[in-house]
C-alpha cells in the first residue's frame, strides 16, 4: 500500500513538472538584456523627437518581461560616452560587454527632403551570431514607423525566435483643408500627418522635386546609397563591360570603383587597385575607340596636385586595363546631336595665371594613344572640367559653354569670342590645382570648375544646360579656402538674352561632388545622378561620409 502510494505521489509530482513546462515555455529561459543605443540623425532640422520615438518604439517592441530586458536608456548612453571613435559592430560590441548586455542595437536615420535612410544593426556582443543588418529607403516620415516596426518584428523572430502580433499603425485619412500638425508629436502619431503634408508650390511635371517657382517644396521623386565612408571624386554612367546594362563608375581620390543598381542598391562589381601615386578628380566613360567597350577616362593629378597624370581603364572581357598611363591631358566627355559620344582634351600649360586653360581640342584615338583632332577653343578662355559643347542657344549650331574663374556661367562661340556671362555663382567644386606658392609654407589653390551637362533632358526638341549650384559658408570671399552648407541642381535655357532658370532641385544638405545623366538603374528611363559630401573628412579625427542620390526623369517625347 505504501508502495503504491508512494508511485502515486511521484507521478503526480511528474504530471504537475511537466504541465508546468508545458505551459510556461520560458520558465526556465535564459533572459536576454538588450542594449539600444538612440540612433543618430542625419538631418537639416532638429529630429530629437524622432530620436526618442524611435527609441521608445523598439523598447516596447522587443522588450518582454519573461525573457528581454531592455537596458535602460541613461544607463546606455552613460557608457557610450566612455567609448571613444566611431560607432560600429566592435564599439557596439564593447559597449555591450560593459553593460553585461547580449545584444547591442545601434544606427541611424538620414533625412534628405522627404527621403529618409534608416541604416541599423543588431549585433551579438559575444560574436558568436551573424549581425542582423536592416537598411531601407523611405519616403516621407510617416514611413519611418512600419519600417522600424518590421525591424522589430524581425529581431523578434530572427533572434529571439518568437513571433509577437503588430501593433496598429494609424489608418491613413483623407487630408483636411487645414492642417495643425504637431511635427515634434511621438513619430508613430506622424504616420498620416507626414504622409499627408504638402507644402504650397509649384513643381515641375519632369519630376515633382524640381521646383519651378522659388517655393520649398519638398519631393519623394529620389532614391539615395547608403554613406560611403570615404570621399567620392566623380561618378559617370557607361556599359563599361558591354553586358547590355549601364553601370555606375565611382572614383575616390585613389580608386575606382565600378557598381551597378539592383534590388534597390548599388552593388559593387569591381574595383580597381588603388594607386597612391595620382589623386583622381575626374571621370568620364564613352566608347572612342569603338571596339566595342566604352573606356573610363580618369582625370588625374600627381600627388603635390601640380602635373597632370590622367588614366584611361578598357575592360578586355575579363579585366581592367590601363591603355594609357600617365597621360599629360585633362579628359571630358559630351554627347552631341548626331555624333554620339565626343571626347575632348586640354594640356596643361606651363607657368602664368592661366595654367590650366590652354587649347581645347576634340580627341581621336590612333591606336596607340588619344590625340587632338580639332580645335574647338582657343587657350585662356575655359578650363575642360567645366566646359561643354552642344545646341546651347538653340538655333542649330555648336557653342561652348563654360565657367570663368570666378564661377560664372558663360557662352562662348568656337572661334573664343564671349556671347554671354552670368552674374550668379553656380558650380563650386573643392578640387583644387596647387600653384607656386606666393611664400613659403603658404598655400596657393587654384580650383577648378564643376561639369556642366547640355541635353535635352525632357525631349521637348530643345536643349537645356544641367548646373550644379553649391552655396559656400564663405560667400567665396576667401579663395583659398571653400566650404559648402548646401547644394542644388538647376536647369537654364537660353531665352533669347540669356540662360534663365527652368526649374531646380530643392536644397539638399552638403555639396554635390559630380553628376551624371543617364540610365542609371536600367528601366529604360534617365535619371540625374549625384555624388553628394556630407563630410569632408578634413578635420583631424574625423572620417568622410558620401552617398549617391538619383532623381528620376519622367520624359515625354512631343
Amino acid at each position: 500500500m505504501n508502495i503504491f502510494k508512494n508511485n502515486y505521489v511521484s507521478t503526480i509530482c511528474i504530471l504537475i513538472i511537466l504541465i508546468i513546462g508545458l505551459n510556461s515555455n520560458s520558465a526556465f529561459a535564459k533572459q536576454y538584456r538588450v542594449a539600444i543605443i538612440p540612433f543618430k540623425i542625419n538631418a537639416e532640422k532638429d529630429m530629437t523627437f524622432l530620436k526618442d520615438g524611435v527609441f521608445d518604439m523598439l523598447s516596447s517592441r522587443l522588450s518582454s518581461g519573461e525573457d528581454v530586458k531592455i537596458v535602460g536608456r541613461q544607463e546606455t548612453e552613460k557608457v557610450v560616452k566612455t567609448v571613444e571613435g566611431i560607432l560600429n559592430e566592435g564599439k557596439a560590441r564593447e559597449v555591450g560587454a560593459k553593460l553585461e548586455a547580449n545584444y547591442v542595437l545601434f544606427g541611424s536615420l538620414t533625412i534628405f527632403g522627404d527621403s529618409v535612410s534608416i541604416d541599423s544593426k543588431m549585433v551579438d556582443v559575444t560574436g558568436d551570431r551573424e549581425t542582423l543588418a536592416f537598411f531601407n529607403q523611405s519616403r516621407g516620415i510617416g514611413e519611418v514607423i512600419p519600417k522600424i516596426n518590421n525591424f522589430a518584428g524581425e529581431i523578434n523572430e530572427k533572434v529571439f525566435g518568437r513571433v509577437v502580433p503588430s501593433k496598429e499603425l494609424p489608418a491613413k485619412q483623407q487630408p483636411q483643408p487645414e492642417r495643425t500638425d504637431n511635427i515634434y508629436a511621438h513619430p508613430e502619431t506622424l504616420v498620416q500627418s507626414f504622409d499627408d503634408y504638402k507644402i504650397a508650390g509649384e513643381s515641375s511635371d519632369l519630376n515633382p522635386a524640381f521646383i519651378v517657382t522659388q517655393s520649398k517644396k519638398h519631393s519623394r521623386e529620389f532614391w539615395k546609397s547608403k554613406n560611403f565612408r570615404e570621399l567620392i571624386n566623380g561618378i559617370a554612367l557607361g556599359d563599361v563591360d558591354s553586358d547590355g546594362k549601364v553601370e555606375t563608375v565611382i572614383i575616390t581620390p585613389d580608386s575606382v570603383h565600378i557598381y551597378r543598381f539592383e534590388n534597390n542598391r548599388l552593388s559593387e562589381i569591381m574595383k580597381i587597385d588603388k594607386d597612391k601615386y595620382k589623386v583622381f578628380i575626374g571621370v568620364d566613360v564613352a566608347d572612342i575607340n569603338n571596339n566595342g567597350y566604352p573606356e573610363i577616362f580618369i582625370t588625374s593629378l600627381n600627388p603635390q596636385r601640380n602635373v597632370i597624370n590622367s588614366i584611361v581603364f578598357e575592360y578586355d572581357g575579363k579585366n581592367y586595363n590601363r591603355i594609357v598611363d600617365s597621360g599629360a591631358w585633362y579628359y571630358r566627355v559630351a554627347e552631341l546631336p548626331g555624333r554620339g559620344s565626343v571626347l575632348f582634351g586640354q594640356k596643361q600649360k606651363t607657368g602664368g595665371p592661366d595654367t590650366f586653360s590652354s587649347e581645347i581640342f576634340e580627341m581621336a584615338w590612333n591606336n596607340t594613344e588619344y590625340v587632338p583632332d580639332r580645335k574647338v577653343m582657343p587657350s585662356n578662355r575655359a578650363n575642360l572640367m567645366g566646359f561643354s559643347l552642344g545646341d546651347v542657344m538653340n538655333d542649330g549650331g555648336e557653342t561652348v559653354v563654360a565657367y570663368d574663374k570666378s564661377d560664372y556661367i558663360r557662352i562662348i562661340n568656337q572661334s573664343g569670342r564671349v556671347l554671354w556671362t552670368g552674374n550668379i555663382h553656380y558650380g563650386g567644386s573643392t578640387h583644387y590645382y596647387e600653384m607656386p606658392a606666393f611664400e613659403p609654407g603658404s598655400d596657393n589653390r587654384q580650383y577648378y570648375p564643376m561639369r556642366m551637362i547640355v541635353t535635352d533632358i525632357d525631349l521637348d526638341g530643345k536643349y537645356e544646360v544641367i548646373a550644379v549650384k553649391n552655396y559656400d559658408l564663405t560667400g567665396r570671399l576667401l579663395k583659398q579656402l571653400r566650404k559648402f552648407k548646401e547644394a542644388q541642381i538647376e536647369s537654364l535655357s537660353w531665352n533669347g538674352l540669356g540662360l534663365t532658370t527652368n526649374w531646380k532641385t530643392a536644397k539638399i544638405s552638403g555639396y554635390i561632388r559630380d553628376f551624371a545623366i543617364g540610365d542609371f538603374d536600367n528601366d529604360g528611363e534617365d535619371e540625374i545622378v549625384a555624388a553628394v559630401i556630407s563630410k569632408s573628412g578634413s578635420i583631424i579625427g574625423t572620417r568622410p561620409k558620401s552617398s549617391v542620390i538619383s532623381y528620376d526623369l519622367k520624359k515625354t517625347a512631343p
